[in-house]
């Protein structure tokens, strides 16, 4: 047989218009001579001889009527389905709810949603949806404008899109109520490609990602996380705290500045972003991005112009969507910058982040001289503390000319000097008033106007942009100069 030799759809009930009688169910023996029933067929008067009063059945009429059905008996014991007839419906005054028509492109099949339904689902139809079917794939091209599928192309279960893109666009799907679809984006270039209905909402796929949908009759939607058990195997899905990584973590990371200027070039051989402290994370390998101050936006500030000797965060900021990743600048002057960017001004699509640098800034709003190596900064020697005030205990002292809040630690130089000849003079810094970490404590005999220089590091700080000196000359005038060359964030 062949599946385009279906036998002819009934377009009629037998005598639709004809004279008949309603077929009783009780024997119409003894009632109504002659006259059918269910439970006796014909009568016994139709096999009565016609010359004993009998009346003899047409058989051209039992041959028409049995090769018709048995027709249809025969198409569908073989399998056979029929699909859309519109001489059909029309007959019958519409398909009703639940009937069942295979697709034009012998695919799959059609269920009917409503009754008298008279309108062909192959062409896009209302009152249907698909059923069942097989595991075909349809392919859509796609490139600078939206794309609205086919009844048949959205009748498939896997959806590939295809094309170079040109612009964000829109694949918009029939608001068929629980139909699922696995939409597979294949496409090239950075723009994004969205599932939705005409007139509802959708979801994003990402490029080189898939993304399991369906529809609730008005919105595209996508389910919720499912439950998954913890991934034994490297092709399973990790559940949060069985995997992670500290987000802002750097291998390799540097950034030199050897003129000052509002450019620089950050690279690492990794940087792990994060959506939220408990949020998603993204490992971005061989990070490399170049940021102007003098620019806004992606690859610049996040908004308004770099601080005037102040200081600059730098954030690696990530689009999931379409898997690009830039730089950020923010002023880090008044406030210590966070782990993850919290200004409002992240650049459109750019969902994850991580504080990568702090960086100081100079007259002209430009980055200093100076060079990072992970998440240490050194520069050219600041002069933070310059004082003659003795201070028998720790006491506090501002740095926050040559440090920014985040700084942790500091290094640099520290000189003391008695303006006495023949006299000792002390001094130490320390991270705190109970005298921690102390750097150095100095203690020399010097002559008249004389001074004794000694490097520090790794002074951790624990009052943000402040440092705890004491300076003790036994005689005279003492002098504490402390020359700040770096810190660590």
């Amino acid at each position: 047989m062949l599946s385009s030799a279906p036998p002819t759809s009934v377009p009629l009930p037998f005598a639709n218009s004809g004279t008949k009688n309603a077929i009783p169910t009780a024997s119409q023996i003894g009632i109504t001579a002659g006259a059918a029933s269910l439970t006796d067929g014909f009568p016994p008067l139709t096999f009565t001889p016609i010359s004993a009063g009998g009346v003899p059945p047409f058989g051209a009429d039992f041959n028409g009527i049995l090769n018709l059905l048995s027709q249809t008996v025969q198409w569908v014991q073989a399998g056979g389905q029929f699909g859309y007839n519109s001489t059909f419906q029309t007959a019958i005054s519409g398909y009703p709810k639940g009937a069942l028509l295979l697709r034009s492109d012998l695919s799959g099949f059609w269920l009917s949603t409503a009754d008298g339904n008279t309108t062909d689902p192959d062409t896009g139809g209302s009152g249907w949806i698909p059923c069942g079917g097989s595991s075909q794939i349809a392919s859509v091209a796609l490139s600078g404008s939206a794309v609205t599928l086919t009844a048949l192309q959205a009748a498939s279960p896997i959806i590939i899109l295809t094309g170079t893109l040109t612009a964000n666009l829109n694949v918009v799907f029939p608001a068929w109520a629980g139909v699922e679809w696995t939409v597979i984006n294949s496409t090239s270039g950075a723009f994004t490609v969205t599932c939705k209905t005409a007139s509802g909402t959708g979801v994003a796929v990402a490029q080189s990602g898939a993304a399991f949908l369906y529809s609730d009759g008005t919105n595209i939607l996508q389910p919720s996380a499912m439950q998954v058990g913890a991934a034994t195997q490297p092709n399973q899905a990790v559940q949060f705290g069985q995997l992670t990584g500290l987000i802002g973590s750097m291998r390799n990371a540097s950034m030199s500045v050897t003129s000052a200027g509002a450019s620089a070039t950050f690279a690492a051989d990794q940087v792990v972003v994060g959506t939220a402290l408990n949020g998603l994370e993204y490992l971005l390998p061989s990070y490399s991005q170049t940021i102007n101050l003098a620019t806004t936006g992606a690859g610049g500030m996040d908004t308004g112009s770099a601080p005037v000797s102040g200081f600059v965060a730098l954030y690696a900021i990530y689009n999931p969507t379409t898997a690009t990743t830039s730089i950020l600048a923010t002023n880090a002057t008044s406030a210590a910058a966070p782990t993850i960017y919290a200004g409002g001004h992240m650049p459109s699509g750019y969902t994850a982040s991580a504080l990568i640098g702090v960086w100081p800034t100079n007259a002209s709003s430009q980055f200093v001289i100076g060079y990072q190596n992970d998440r240490s900064l050194k520069f050219v020697g600041v002069t933070a503390v310059n004082t003659t005030t003795n201070a028998s205990t720790p006491t506090s002292v501002s740095i926050s000319a040559a440090i920014p809040k985040n700084a942790l630690s500091i290094s640099g130089n520290i000189t003391v000097a008695n303006n006495t000849a023949n006299s000792s003079v002390s001094a130490s810094i320390n991270s705190d008033v109970n005298g921690s970490s102390k750097a150095q404590t100095l203690q020399y005999i010097v002559s008249a106007s004389g001074a004794a220089t000694c490097p520090f590091g790794g002074i951790s700080i624990a009052t943000p942009q402040a440092i705890f000196y004491t300076l003790n000359p036994n005689t005279g005038v003492g002098t504490l100069t402390l020359s700040i060359t770096g810190y660590t964030f």
